[in-house]
């Protein structure tokens, strides 16, 4: 999640900029440098203290833009750098404009004879954003970012919907909302055989509403599956604005210049849960825009079967804890997202999910977009749906969990007890869906299994920066009696490859890389049961278990361990020949 910016940062910024500015790598003037020179040459023009002809190329092409080198700073002919393509309006302009309102995140090289990169970017700006729009070291991002939480975060949240008199039950045969008398009828099967629910398919994809290039190869991928549901887990960028939901969701072109992105529909229904960043905009885009146009009344439902059923949870709707008002922002921090009040109502009166592996012995998957565990962070994960969930829950009976939130793909082996926790669940992190993501490594070590950390592309930032990131995916879901067989995928490079792509190259929209499949089954009891997995070993990095010491340190023990090497700079009496051990 990206961290709560102030207004300070926006004055940072500019700071920043006056540094980096005259430091990108860059092609040679027509000037020769270290000339000192009293005015423009003819033709060029001022802008913010530089001679730049990169007006010249406005509404001709990006690629001709960013590969013209903007000229010089004012006064003595240094390097340059390329000129800056506004991909909303098509004017080509100089570096040197961040808040005067030329354009909001223009598109950019480090090096203007850096065709492939450039022919790559300037191919990624038909869309609504490219990955490094949402960087959180760039300079115009961030700039964005800032803007974003200043302008929208502010006011009452929207009302929490709930279903009143409805179920908010939905039938895995049909994709329609049932009533509490057909939704008992289903539950009372408890496992006999249908054949109207066999082979049915679910596609699902989280942190997907990105607006990208990449986000749409995923979609295109995900569409091939035809499957009977799809389901967002939530996050719509920057913060679900009308606007952005109408774009990054369906598919609306954001100008003349640019298009949008659509999520597939299922065969029979399509599912979208509310996530922090569309509580970024107090919710309105997500229950006034999104919402109306599905057949959710609320943002959590059940799609059930004879055997099975899949539960969406709202865990970004109290997700933050300061909504009052603008000046309150410094003192806006995250929550350990907890479920509404209505929703664990919900749970207990209609649904009845206490009452797995007793008298309802169906098994359960949840969806939600928040994390109950995670490895990769530092403090504890966001504990607050499944402390209410283990209040609720039979500890005995096995579910699945699966989650977004972190922009990567992560595999978890079953949980046992964990911070007070003592429900059992297998848990899959599939955060990959759009958002950019760079590579990162476990900072502790719980039930961490396996985790995707291969490098799609590098993308160049501001100040001659560099960011990478991994590759993005979704996930299947099939269903067959009380069986459920499971792929997630990730989006090839489009030459085909599976590893870092070569700059040049995009995401292939007609082709995936299988990184697990695994088969769960419900027994007789309602436990869920991982019957079998195979793990992709050359493209994961797989956990081995007998060497987990060495491999993390959970909190406690890093911190001895760094005490220890200071120590050991610095030795004394007490501490010389202590081991690791002894620590």
């Amino acid at each position: 999640m990206k961290s709560i910016l102030l207004l300070s940062v926006a004055l940072f910024l500019g700071q920043e900029f006056c540094h980096t500015a005259h430091a990108l790598p860059s092609a040679s003037s027509t000037v020769p440098e270290g000339t000192i020179i009293d005015s423009p040459p003819p033709g060029e023009t001022v802008v913010d203290g530089l001679l730049s002809d990169c007006e010249k190329h406005s509404k001709t092409s990006c690629f001709e833009c960013v590969s013209t080198p903007q000229l010089t700073d004012f006064g003595v002919v240094v390097d340059s750098t390329p000129c800056r393509w506004c991909p909303t309006t098509q004017e080509c302009h100089a570096y040197g404009s961040l808040f005067d309102g030329a354009c909001d995140i223009p598109i950019h090289t480090n090096d203007v004879k850096d065709q492939d990169y450039s022919n790559y970017v300037c191919e990624s700006s038909h869309f609504a954003h490219i990955a490094s729009d949402f960087s959180n070291v760039d300079t115009d991002s961030l700039k964005e970012w800032v803007l974003y939480y200043l302008n929208n975060f502010s006011g009452e949240k929207h009302k929490f919907l709930d279903w009143g008199d409805e179920t908010g039950i939905f039938s895995l045969a049909t994709g329609k909302l049932l009533t509490h008398e057909e939704a008992e009828k289903l539950k009372s099967r408890n496992g006999e055989t249908s054949s109207d629910t066999e082979s049915v398919t679910i596609a699902v994809a989280s942190d997907w509403g990105s607006g990208t290039r990449e986000s749409a190869a995923v979609a295109s991928n995900m569409a091939q599956v035809n499957a009977d549901f799809t389901i967002h887990l939530g996050d719509v960028y920057y913060e679900a604005l009308p606007e952005e939901i109408e774009t990054n969701m369906y598919g609306k072109a954001p100008n003349e210049h640019q298009i949008g992105n659509v999520f597939p529909l299922g065969e029979k229904n399509s599912f979208y849960l509310n996530a922090n960043h569309e509580m970024l905009s107090l919710g309105n885009g997500y229950f006034d825009t999104l919402l109306p146009k599905t057949d959710q009344k609320a943002s959590f439902f059940s799609l059930e079967s004879d055997y099975w059923r899949f539960v969406g949870l709202d865990t970004g709707y109290d997700s933050y804890k300061t909504f009052e008002h603008i000046d309150a922002i410094s003192e806006l921090v995250e929550t350990d997202a907890p479920l509404q009040d209505k929703l664990v109502k919900w749970l207990n009166e209609t649904l009845k999910i206490g009452e797995m592996c007793g008298s309802d012995k169906r098994g359960v998957v949840l969806f939600s977009h928040h994390q109950p565990i995670s490895d990769f962070m530092e403090d504890e994960a966001y504990l607050g749906a499944s402390k209410q969930l283990n209040d609720i829950m039979p500890h005995e009976c096995t579910f699945i969990w699966l989650v977004g939130h972190e922009h990567s793909f992560n595999v978890y082996n079953k949980t046992d007890a964990f911070d007070g926790v003592e429900i059992s669940f297998y848990n899959r992190l599939v955060g990959n869906g759009g958002f950019p993501q760079p590579p990162q490594e476990p900072s502790k070590h719980t039930f961490l299994q396996a985790y995707d950390n291969r490098v799609y592309k590098t993308f160049q930032l501001n100040g001659g920066k560099t960011e990478d990131y991994v590759f993005n995916g979704f996930f299947t879901m099939k269903v067959d009696g009380p069986r459920l067989y499971m792929e997630y995928h990730t989006v090839k490079c489009e030459g085909g490859g599976e590893t870092t792509c070569p700059v040049i190259e995009g995401p292939h929209f007609n082709e995936t890389t299988i990184l697990m499949s695994e088969t769960f089954e419900v027994d007789n009891s309602g436990s869920v049961n991982l019957v079998s997995q195979d793990l992709n070993r050359e493209l994961l990095t797989v956990i081995d278990p007998s060497n987990i010491k060495s491999y993390i340190l959970p909190p406690e023990k890093r911190k001895k361990r760094q005490k220890r090497a200071f120590e050991d700079l610095f030795p004394t009496d007490d501490n010389i020949g202590k081991g690791e051990d002894d620590i």
